[in-house]
Order: C-alpha cells, then structure tokens, then sequence
C-alpha cells in the first residue's frame, strides 16, 4: 500500500475536511492495518490544515487503542541520562535550562548525564525534590 493512500480500516476523509464533519468510528484490529494507520498519520499530520482535520484525532486515537490493547508500551527509561531526557521532553526545554532548573552548571549536567561524574547526594536530592522524580528511581540511579 502506498503511503498516501488511506488503510482499509479508516474512512477515506479528506484532510481538509472540517470540524462539524462526521467522522466514521475507527478500529485497527490488527498489524497491517496499524502500518497503514501509521502512514496514513504521517500523511495527515504533514499536512498543513492538519489541526482542522477530525479524521487525524479519530485515527491517533484508534491506533493507541490498538497499541495499548497489543501490550506496545515503551519502557520507562532506567538510565540518568534517560530520565532527564524525558523530562526534558515533557517540560519542552533544552539541557540549559534544566541545568538552571536543577541549580547545577550545565557543563556538570552534561557530564552526569554521559555518566562521566558521579552523582552525589545533593544532586540526588534535587532530582527528587525539584523534578519529583520518585525516591527509588534516584536511589537505584545512584547504585
């Protein structure tokens, strides 16, 4: 199947249709319609009225669904590195500011994130006060 073209499992809606359109109940059920779901995502989202575009929000949600009824869970990250990447990604800032955020330089930062220096208490400390990041996950970090 080619990437522009809709999977079998999802009504073929125009990516420019608009918000008050109905949009037909979409269910992937199994790995070849997630592929074809998945490219049609990429398809839709690149797009560039893609926010007005109800089929796009039906879709994501269908395939999350399968996703997590098929047990496609990522793993929580389980490295400092990891950790902080993912926070950083949830909190939409760069290592800087974080850096800032934890009130250490960020040459220190960097190079406990490459593993290069060990964590201390202190900084321990910090990531679960300030990031609440749970105490067990900085103590086994800390191991």
């Amino acid at each position: 199947m080619s990437p522009t073209a809709a999977p079998t499992a999802v009504p073929t809606v125009a990516p420019t249709a608009s918000r008050t359109a109905p949009v037909t109940t979409i269910r992937v059920t199994n790995a070849e319609e997630h592929e074809a779901a998945i490219n049609q995502l990429i398809v839709w989202n690149q797009a560039p009225d893609a926010a007005d575009n109800p089929a796009l929000e039906a879709l994501a949600d269908a395939v999350a669904a399968y996703e997590e009824a098929a047990g496609h869970r990522p793993q929580p990250p389980h490295t400092l590195r990891g950790i902080l990447e993912v926070e950083m990604f949830k909190r939409r800032i760069r290592q800087r500011q974080l850096a800032e955020i934890l009130h250490v330089t960020e040459p220190r930062l960097s190079e406990l994130m490459k593993g290069k220096r060990e964590m201390n208490l202190d900084f321990a400390r910090r990531l679960h006060t300030i990031l609440h990041i749970p105490a067990e996950v900085v103590l086994h970090l800390s191991a």
